[in-house]
């Protein structure tokens, strides 16, 4: 189709297919036929020759044939478009993108160079000014300076954003802006050229956030119901020089809550940042801390009860008002560190050492006395267990034997069955009309059913699974065993 002197691609309705050049001078020739744009390459042929129309012909996807040279990184072929038709640095595609964003978006500094000095050109022939570019946004609402910060490239974002110092780059469809990208991605070289050079940036992002929030969380992921501030975020990472410019700044900061109302010291406490504590409680503010609660009632200190912590800061175990606050569950620090099992072990020495001023609640006997009675309890009920089960295999025994007897006494009565032919009671036991063998059938089939009853029970004991929690059942299950093989041992002696 093509002459060995050219080679190129196919654009058709759907994609555009990338493609290649020859060393050299590059030059292209645009033609459109039945909705099919052929772009190629040709050594010796210039672009002057080609009318300034067939310039300005688009793709299915509106992309004019710089904003196709652009996509690729061609500066070269960038300059020569520029200089013929300058007034195509302003034309979007479908999603609103100008070259120059194409160009920041693939990170094509030599491109974006080009273009920026381009306008300069298309100021003086159609009155495009550098502002005008820098400014354009496309379906997304993102500048040219918002995909050059997606794409890390420092040269490019320093180059954009000296072209128009004065903006102030407000953040785009999703609340982002090129400040909020840098920081969230940590790009310090991009974010340091933005904060350098951009007279006005904003400082806004999504979620409430802002490009500080970003800077300090970064990689840090978190429950989307839970929000924190800035200073509370740097307490967790444990970030003292951070919290020191914070409140430098921001003073009032030292006061601000999270969505679980704790202040940055309980968060410091909680995720045992020594040194974090240290700096807060040598604060001005630090009274302000020490005794606040949470949304559970938790001061600092009941935080640290409840912890690994060994030792106890002077100014925070001086503070009066906190050795007798009680949280939600009625507790004091000395009744939380008494009754946490993971701080057993420090218990002693740390009551003695850090809280020997403070006391043990009155509030609590009740919760203490159950959890000290706990272990007790459950050793009990093993034991017990363990001793019905043991139980229940013996008796199991007995009651069969039992029943098997009260079995065979039914079917072998005493005297014996009629067996004269004539008789009308043929057939039956001989001693039917005597009070005493009435009295022997009936106190049998009581017992052979008692003792019935009682294998059924112990046998379901046997198989059931000796837990703690089927205590209750497995002990009212042996008592009416017992209570069974009991009542059939009395009316088995009856007729013995």
């Amino acid at each position: 189709m093509f002459s060995t002197h050219h080679r190129g691609i196919f654009v058709n309705s759907i994609h555009i297919q990338r493609y290649s050049y020859t060393i050299g001078l590059i030059t292209t020739h645009i033609l459109k036929r039945n909705h099919l744009v052929r772009v190629y390459t040709h050594k010796d042929d210039g672009l002057d020759s080609i009318p300034n129309g067939v310039l300005h012909q688009v793709t299915p996807k509106d992309n004019t044939v710089l904003h196709i040279v652009a996509l690729y990184g061609k500066s070269g072929f960038v300059r020569q478009v520029i200089d013929i038709n300058p007034g195509l640095l302003c034309c979007k595609n479908k999603k609103n993108e100008t070259a120059l964003q194409l160009a920041a978006n693939k990170g094509h500094k030599d491109v974006v160079e080009v273009l920026l000095h381009g306008v300069d050109i298309a100021e003086q022939a159609v009155g495009i000014n550098k502002e005008t570019l820098m400014r354009m946004t496309d379906d997304g609402g993102d500048t040219a300076l918002n995909k050059a910060v997606r794409t890390g490239c420092v040269y490019t974002v320093g180059l954009l954003v000296k072209q128009d110092p004065d903006f102030e780059f407000p953040a785009n469809n999703a609340g982002e802006t090129p400040l909020y990208l840098a920081a969230e991605s940590g790009l310090v070289n991009c974010l340091s050229e933005i904060l350098e050079h951009c007279n006005r940036p904003t400082y806004s992002g999504p979620c409430g956030r802002m490009a500080l929030h970003a800077a300090i969380i970064q990689k840090h992921m978190g429950n989307g119901n839970d929000w924190a501030t800035s200073i509370h975020i740097a307490a967790n990472e444990g970030r003292v020089n951070m919290i020191r410019e914070l409140l430098f700044h921001c003073p009032d900061s030292l006061e601000m809550l999270n969505s679980n109302g704790q202040n940055a010291l309980h968060v410091a406490i909680s995720n045992y940042k020594t040194g974090v504590v240290t700096f807060l409680l040598n604060s001005k503010e630090s009274h302000n801390l020490i005794d606040e609660p949470d949304n559970n009632g938790n001061t600092p200190l009941h935080l640290l009860a409840a912890s690994d912590w060994i030792s106890v800061p002077a100014k925070l175990r001086r503070h009066a008002s906190t050795k007798m606050l009680f949280i939600k569950g009625n507790q004091t620090p000395l009744d939380i560190l008494s009754s946490t099992e993971k701080t057993l072990r420090v218990a002693r020495p740390f009551q003695r050492c850090h809280l020997r001023h403070c006391r043990l609640g009155r509030r609590d006997f009740e919760i203490k006395w159950q959890k000290r009675q706990k272990p007790e309890e459950e050793t009990e009920s093993k034991g017990m267990l363990k001793d019905i089960m043991e139980a229940t295999q013996i008796h199991l025994v007995v009651a069969t034997l039992l029943v098997t007897v009260t079995f065979a006494a039914g079917f072998t009565l005493p005297g014996g069955f009629e067996s004269d032919l004539n008789s009308s009671n043929k057939g039956m036991a001989i001693l039917i009309r005597e009070t005493v063998f009435c009295a022997f059938v009936v106190s049998d089939t009581i017992a052979f059913t008692c003792f019935a009853g009682a294998v059924f029970n112990y046998f379901y004991i046997a198989i059931s699974a000796a837990t703690a929690k089927r205590l209750k059942l497995i002990t009212v299950r042996f008592k009416i065993a017992i209570f069974l093989q009991r009542l059939g041992c009395q009316q088995l002696s009856l007729h013995l």
